[in-house]
Order: C-alpha cells, then structure tokens, then sequence
C-alpha cells in the first residue's frame, strides 16, 4: 500500500488566505448576542465551533471580567459586532 501525503494541502492554504466571513467575521471582536427568549449578552467572540461559540464576558465598564460563556448556535436569535473594524 502506497503512503500518501497529506490531503488537501492547496486546499488548506487557500482558506488561510481569504477573508473570514459569518461569525468567524466577527472573531476576537466586541459583540452583542440576542437570544431566542430575547435576552442580550454582551461579549468578547472568543472561539467558534461547529454547533457552539465562546464568548468572553464584560462588565459594565466594558473590560473582561475572565467568565466565558459557551451559547449553542440553535439558541441565537441574531449577533451585532459592536466593533466593526
């Protein structure tokens, strides 16, 4: 049996290449997340998996507190970046 190398190599460096889009727009930026029962949290987007985010949670002043909240992606009603750029 012949060894192979590693699959989808072109593939893989294409990706790191262009532009994040969905959430993954939003990574490591300040964001708003509206809830399916309408209740608003308000976070840094820390990490993205396939059926979860992580957020980082802030206080009032707007500075992390060191709580992340994991919220699956069936109980978002809708995210707002607070920070576009």
């Amino acid at each position: 049996m012949a060894v192979r190398g590693p699959k989808h190599t072109r593939t893989d460096e294409r990706r790191q290449q262009r532009t994040p889009t969905g959430l993954n727009f939003f990574l490591n930026k300040r964001v708003t997340i509206v809830t399916m029962d309408s209740k608003r949290i308000e976070g840094i987007l820390y990490f993205i998996s396939t059926y979860d985010f992580m957020i980082a949670l802030l206080d009032k002043e707007g500075t992390r507190t060191g709580t992340y909240m994991t919220i699956f992606k069936h109980a978002v009603k809708h995210v707002r970046c607070e920070d576009p750029n």
